[in-house]
């Protein structure tokens, strides 16, 4: 069992991984269409989306997936688990963070509550000098579940933020599997504007419950500290693999589908 990282054609930061990365766009697309298709078979046995959602070849496409870092648990010649994390600068703007298109912030009593939650969590970015980074597309093959590789995926965040030189982040946590908890339990909470914490929501695109999540990567729990540094140790020198241009492969149409069944 061991890490597999894909990064976007900007690259990681020079010096933070010990083995070079590859620039090689046939071999992370490869492996990118491995692990949308994994995704796909995994969300789609829990019920997350709907067999229109996938491609003809089974993939399942995210917004912002071809300009993302995702990290692949691979064994053998397989992929057993995939997290997804989408960097932005500290001046993103809210309405360009893929969140902004939330049930939550489209919500008449909610919607600027959320903007403004997330526009402090900016601010305060911009005053640490760290990047801004959406967390998502967690999945884990069954049969892993509740095991040390499970944990790793999840702590691998707070790992990879730390090479990548810290970062703020949020994520969206379903209650199924009770990954919100999990997520709770290893440094993530709720996002707050003046006291008030926003509500846990239905999201029709996943069909379950869903939380809006923060984490800031210098600060997980304590108790998974010793975890955080083995991870990192691992990830470091883990295959990096760079695209060589940001180009997906999905249809217009197949954009436009997604689009419609979010909107």
């Amino acid at each position: 069992m061991q890490f597999v990282l894909l990064a976007p054609s900007s690259g990681p930061p020079s010096g933070a991984w010990r083995r070079r990365p590859v620039r090689n766009g046939r071999l992370h697309d490869s492996f990118l269409a491995a692990l949308q298709r994994f995704r796909g078979q995994i969300y789609l046995k829990d019920g997350a989306i709907k067999t229109w959602q996938l491609d003809a070849k089974g993939r399942h496409w995210m917004p912002g997936d071809e300009e993302s870092w995702h990290l692949l648990l691979v064994r053998g010649a397989g992929v057993i688990g995939c997290a997804r994390y989408l960097v932005h600068s500290n001046t993103v703007p809210f309405e360009n963070l893929t969140f902004r298109h939330g049930p939550l912030a489209r919500d008449r009593s909610w919607g600027h509550k959320v903007r403004h939650a997330f526009e402090s969590d900016l601010r305060m970015a911009r005053a640490e000098g760290m990047a801004y980074v959406e967390l998502g597309g967690w999945a884990l093959a069954e049969e892993w579940r509740g095991t040390m590789a499970a944990l790793k995926i999840l702590l691998a965040s707070y790992a990879w933020a730390k090479l990548m030189g810290g970062c703020l982040c949020a994520c969206t946590a379903t209650a199924r599997h009770s990954s919100s908890a999990i997520l709770r339990r290893i440094g993530g909470c709720s996002f707050e504007w003046r006291g008030e914490e926003l509500p846990p929501y239905d999201d029709p695109a996943y069909g379950c419950e869903m939380q809006l999540l923060r984490f800031d990567s210098r600060y997980p729990n304590p108790r998974f500290f010793p975890l955080v540094g083995q991870v990192e140790t691992e990830l470091a020198k883990s295959r990096v693999i760079v695209g060589s241009r940001s180009v997906g492969y999905r249809s217009q149409n197949a954009r436009a589908e997604y689009k419609m069944a979010t909107a």
